[in-house]
C-alpha cells in the first residue's frame, strides 16, 4: 500500500510561497509526486512552479492511468518535464514581467517495486529502504554542488555559502533543458522529496525519525517546523511517500 503526505510553508521571512507540489495514488502499486521550487521574482516564480506541477502532474496522471509497461516510464517522465519547460519558456518570452522565470523540478513515479525519478535543479529526493539509512539519491544541479565535488567546500559549508541559491539547470530558463533521470528498486521504505528550504535548515539525515514515522499531513509539518525553528529564511516543502 502506498501512502503520501505532503506540506508546504512560506517560511518565516519570504512574503510569498513559490514552491508547489502535486501527488496522486493511481492504484495500489502506482503513484507519482511532482515538486517544484520557482524562481524569477514574486509572480514569475510562483507561476513557473505552479504551471510545472500542473503540466507534469496531468501528463503523469493520464499516462499512468493507462497501465503502462515499465519501459515506458522514462519517456513518459521526460516528455512531461520537457513539455513543462517549453510552456514556461514560452510564457516568459511572451511577457516581459515573467522573463527569466524558471523552476526546479523533481518528479518521481512509483510502479510496482521500482522508483523512477527525473529532476533538474537543486530540489532533492532522499530514500530510506525498509530498516536502512536515509540517503540522498539525486545530485544537485548547482554551483555549490560543483564546489563540493571539486573539494573546495564541504556539504556543511554549502548550506550557508553565498552562492547556495545559484542553480545550473532549471525549467523555463532556456528553450531546452537537460533533465537527469534515474531508476532503482523501491520495494518498501520511505521516499522524501523536498526543496532547499527544508534540507538547508533541517537536514533530513538529522531528522530521520520524523520521516520514517510520518503518518499524516500533520506529521509532515513537524519536519517543516524544524526548518522554521532554524530561521525559516526560505519556502519549505516536503513530501513523504511510505510503502
Amino acid at each position: 500500500m502506498i501512502r503520501i503526505f505532503g506540506g508546504t510553508d512560506k517560511g518565516c521571512v519570504r512574503a510569498t510561497n513559490q514552491d508547489a507540489y502535486v501527488h496522486e495514488i493511481v492504484d495500489a502499486s502506482t503513484a507519482y509526486v511532482v515538486l517544484c521550487d520557482g524562481m524569477g521574482g514574486e509572480n514569475g516564480g510562483h507561476i513557473a512552479s505552479s504551471r510545472a506541477v500542473e503540466i507534469i502532474g496531468q501528463a503523469l496522471s493520464r499516462g499512468l492511468a493507462a497501465h503502462p509497461l515499465p519501459a515506458s516510464i522514462k519517456p513518459l517522465l521526460l516528455s512531461a518535464v520537457t513539455a513543462a519547460n517549453a510552456v514556461i519558456y514560452d510564457m516568459g518570452a511572451a511577457d516581459e514581467a515573467l522573463r527569466g522565470m524558471g523552476t526546479t523540478v523533481v518528479a518521481a513515479v512509483l510502479l510496482g517495486d521500482m522508483l523512477y525519478i527525473a529532476h533538474a535543479g537543486d530540489s532533492r529526493a532522499y530514500l530510506a529502504a525498509e530498516g536502512g539509512p536515509l540517503r540522498r539519491i539525486t545530485r544537485d544541479h548547482s554551483v555549490v554542488q560543483l564546489l563540493i565535488e571539486s573539494g573546495e567546500i564541504t556539504e556543511r559549508e554549502a548550506r550557508s555559502h553565498p552562492k547556495r541559491n545559484y542553480i545550473t539547470r532549471a525549467l523555463g530558463v532556456e528553450r531546452t533543458v537537460e533533465v537527469e533521470y534515474m531508476e532503482q528498486p523501491f520495494p518498501s521504505g520511505r521516499l522524501l522529496l523536498c526543496t532547499d528550504g527544508l534540507y538547508n535548515y533541517a537536514p533530513p539525515e538529522e531528522h530521520m525519525e520524523l520521516i520514517t514515522t510520518c503518518a499524516s499531513e500533520q506529521d509532515i509539518f513537524l519536519l517543516i517546523d524544524e526548518a522554521n525553528k532554524a530561521g525559516g529564511p526560505d519556502n519549505i516543502t516536503a513530501v513523504v511517500v511510505a510503502k
